[in-house]
């Protein structure tokens, strides 16, 4: 794509050119007696045809022909008017050098140009009346010249100023595109982890409640056909409440939805429940105090209480009772459960359990702290209450 800009751009300088050339073919042969005249018009229509692919040696190309037109004392002003074509250009185009170049032309051509135009045909040592008129003229001249050179390198100037704002907001747009896909990127990689550790929790907790009564009804089977029917309704009801939780989180790496509901402090009654049904010994002891905590707070607390639970009941000695405690004052909301160890549990059964849990407190805003200390484990989450409530 940028070759055929490329391409168009010089056909179209180069046919420029040529009509250049050719309107000023007849006013250069009627100004001047032989061919220097041709040659130096020849040689700025070159300089008009590469004054954008190549700005640096077009405006070498101009003070070359300037220099030979003086020397020669060749006088085609027709053909000089490319310059102001050429300067525009090194100031569109070119690079800081040569923009600074273009000036210093303007300002040295013009002098330069004034100078010639006003003593090549007379004497410069004249004196009198004669040499007072000359500079009249010269500054006149002067004057004239820089007032054009230098307007055709300042409109290139400004072109050049336009282009440059036109690509920095480009790049801007650019960049804040980038910044947005890359925001969206990570936004989509903590949902994945947060619908990880979502189903980190449910499929261990529902695991761990199967696993326990399908054990306890192999075990008890012949002494209480009873008990069998009961474990396996908390085994039917546990999958099922799984299922329909793992297939919404499903849906949701799919379509980026959340649609699953969101366990709050009132369910962790019915969790309580669940596991005391799966086997677990649980002392609750669950304050009623009111306090305000936001909706990832809590659900951060029952995931937590959550996992603790079925790492008491996987890992931990479900001969004794497990002590679940959940504080709330104005300040915010602590829970604690301890549970006992068997003599072959260790900390590394609930390393990465910890990290989540551990994860899910800091996001929060609070403190999650868990390990063994005679015989028991305990885990202990403090979130603080929602401000400006």
């Amino acid at each position: 794509m940028a070759w055929k800009r490329l391409t168009s751009r010089q056909a179209v300088d180069t046919a420029y050119a040529v009509v250049f050339v050719l309107v000023l073919f007849q006013a250069t042969v009627r100004g001047v007696s032989g061919s220097p005249g041709l040659a130096i018009l020849a040689g700025f229509g070159l300089a008009l045809a590469i004054r954008r692919r190549s700005p640096r040696l077009s405006l070498a190309l101009a003070w070359a022909l300037a220099v030979v037109q003086m020397a020669g004392s060749v006088l085609v002003l027709s053909s000089n008017v490319a310059v102001f074509g050429i300067l525009y250009c090194s100031a569109a185009y070119g690079d800081r050098l040569l923009r600074r170049l273009g000036l210093a032309s303007a300002v040295v051509g013009g002098i330069v140009a004034a100078w010639y135009l006003t003593y090549v045909s007379h004497d410069p040592f004249v004196s009198g009346d004669e040499a007072v008129g000359n500079l009249q003229q010269f500054v006149i001249v002067l004057a004239a010249l820089w007032a054009v050179l230098g307007l055709s390198w300042a409109l290139g100037r400004l072109s050049y100023a336009r282009r440059s704002a036109i690509e920095a907001a480009h790049a801007q747009e650019l960049a804040e595109l980038e910044q947005a896909r890359a925001q969206n990127d990570i936004a989509i990689e903590q949902e994945r982890n947060r619908i990880a550790r979502d189903m980190h929790d449910i499929v261990a907790h529902s695991l761990a409640v199967v696993i326990a009564q399908a054990d306890g009804a192999r075990y008890v089977r012949a002494v209480d056909p009873e008990a069998v029917d009961t474990a396996l309704t908390t085994i039917s009801a546990t999958a099922r409440d799984a299922l329909g939780d793992v297939r919404i989180l499903l849906a949701q790496l799919r379509h980026s939805e959340d649609d699953l509901p969101t366990p709050a402090l009132t369910d962790i009654g019915r969790l309580l429940d669940r596991m005391r049904a799966a086997g677990l010994r649980i002392d609750a002891s669950l304050s009623d105090a009111p306090v305000t905590i936001g909706a990832a707070a809590q659900l951060a607390l029952y995931r937590i209480a959550q996992e603790s639970l079925t790492n008491a009941l996987r890992h931990g000695d479900t001969e004794r009772p497990v002590s679940f405690t959940v504080e709330t004052d104005s300040t915010g909301v602590e829970l604690i459960v301890v549970n006992s160890l068997t003599t072959s549990s260790h900390t590394e059964h609930h390393g990465h359990g910890v990290v989540g849990m551990r994860e899910r407190a800091a996001l929060s805003g609070g403190v999650c702290t868990a390990g063994a200390a005679d015989g028991r484990w305990t885990v202990r989450v403090r979130i603080p209450a929602t401000k400006g409530t």
